[in-house]
């Protein structure tokens, strides 16, 4: 991740105590979106951020609302999540820096039992963490009131509205006091969050961390062009060939399961699946799973995707093209984490990504590369030396595989060219943000 140097974690108006726990935590540094967000937070000041994936974004408001509310009585906070993962995650973190000042966090999602929530949110908890649907079925079991809640945190606002929560956010807020602080983090901004933000929030400071359209400097990227029968052939190389934990990403539910077990028939046991429609226990089992090193290779939708906060991921790759060019920002975003250096390939069909492949090359502010001629000889693509061969045994020797068919590798520009005449993402932001303060 990146830092910046110069600012220093005390130099950001923290308690002493604070301090020591995030030292505790093996936080050197604060990122970027850490270092700017916290002290406006600390204000009481309603802040606007994007930032992307994986720079530090629930800690730039963990802490500062940690600061703020420490030593009060009474729910005083309240933090949405689009999903379960996502929202136990950011209850962790919570629970991690609010337990030593005697702070109790409470999270509500669909999938646990109601009536053990009930009884947590009736002890009056200090920060609740929920996601929307869940979390009106509360309001309307008259569970919970929202009457003091002092400051509301939207996280993954793009998220949750792409996943249609806007009428559940719309009852939320409705419920709570409007004299309150809001922090809202998205990494996009499309008009639905534009909209909602001017609802939902006072005269907010902006927060625009530039990275969110570039990837991380670390990630060694690669972009091949083949056709669907030989993404699966092309996996297993890959895999066979990163020892790494990895990411796989896909565009549907239903082939999250199809592909883990077409791995296993390929003889790659050490892979597990997670998307929306499985329950609860098995989505946390497959994270925890993926976690604890059980398994080394885990498919998964976007959306599951975001909820899996892993600092090691080695290699992610994008079996399909993501749908939206910033969710291939996302998904990257998984791997090349806290310093770490990381691995990106990305299958493409030729004919149909091509336009999805332009998009995120727009995106990424580099040329987008050329569609593959035909017939044309295969490049194979070059790996860092440190990347050893797998080993293989003299008394089993491997079976020999069919010849793939001839296909193109064109590795992923890491440098950017000339700035782009026409309006990119971080102008479409900058514009939003103009727009915001008008």
């Amino acid at each position: 991740m990146e830092t910046i140097t110069e600012i220093k974690w005390a130099d950001l108006g923290l308690s002493p105590e604070m301090l020591a726990l995030i030292e505790s935590a093996g936080y050197k540094f604060p990122s970027p979106v850490q270092a700017k967000t916290i002290p406006l937070a600390l204000k009481g000041l309603d802040v606007l951020v994007s930032s992307q994936t994986g720079s530090g974004k629930t800690a730039s408001f963990v802490i500062p609302t940690v600061e703020r509310f420490k030593g009060k009585n009474g729910t005083y906070v309240l933090a949405l999540s689009p999903t379960r993962e996502i929202a136990q995650q950011t209850g962790e973190v919570f629970e991690n820096f609010a337990k030593s000042f005697g702070m109790k966090v409470v999270v509500c999602i669909g999938g646990a039992n109601i009536n053990e929530e009930k009884e947590a949110l009736a002890s009056s908890p200090h920060i609740i963490v929920a996601t929307p649907g869940r979390l009106c079925d509360h309001l309307e079991r008259g569970n919970v009131w929202l009457d003091f809640i002092q400051c509301l945190i939207f996280d993954e606002a793009d998220r949750m509205l792409e996943m249609g929560f806007a009428k559940q956010i719309d009852l939320i807020t409705e419920q709570i006091p409007k004299e309150r602080q809001t922090l809202m983090l998205s990494a996009t901004f499309a008009p639905a969050v534009e909209k909602l933000a001017r609802k939902a929030m006072n005269h907010p400071e902006q927060v625009l961390i530039e990275k969110t359209t570039q990837t991380a400097p670390k990630i060694e990227q690669e972009l091949y062009w083949l056709p669907e029968e030989r993404k699966l052939t092309q996996l297993v190389r890959i895999l066979e060939r990163e020892k790494g934990t990895a990411f796989v990403f896909v565009n549907s539910k239903e082939k999250t399961y199809q592909l883990a077990r077409l791995l296993n028939n390929k003889g790659i046991q050490d892979v597990t699946y997670i998307h929306s429609d499985l329950q609860q226990e098995h989505r946390e089992l497959a994270v925890a799973e993926f976690k604890s090193g059980k398994y080394r290779i885990i498919v998964a939708t976007d959306v599951m995707g975001r909820g899996i906060d892993v600092d090691d991921v080695a290699h992610v790759i994008n079996y399909d093209v993501p749908k939206e060019a910033a969710d291939y920002i996302h998904r990257i975003g998984r791997t090349g984490r806290r310093g770490l250096t990381g691995h990106a390939s990305t299958f493409a069909i030729p004919g149909k990504d091509d336009k999805a492949i332009a998009a995120i090359a727009k995106l990424r502010g580099v040329q987008a590369p050329e569609r593959p001629v035909p017939g044309q000889r295969e490049e194979r693509p070059q790996y860092p030396k440190s990347r050893s061969p797998r080993p293989q045994s003299n008394n089993h020797p491997r079976p020999r595989r069919e010849t793939a068919p001839p296909k193109v590798v064109t590795p992923v520009p890491t440098v950017a060219p000339a700035p782009v005449k026409a309006e990119g993402f971080l102008g479409k932001i900058k514009r939003f943000f103009s727009k915001l303060s008008g």
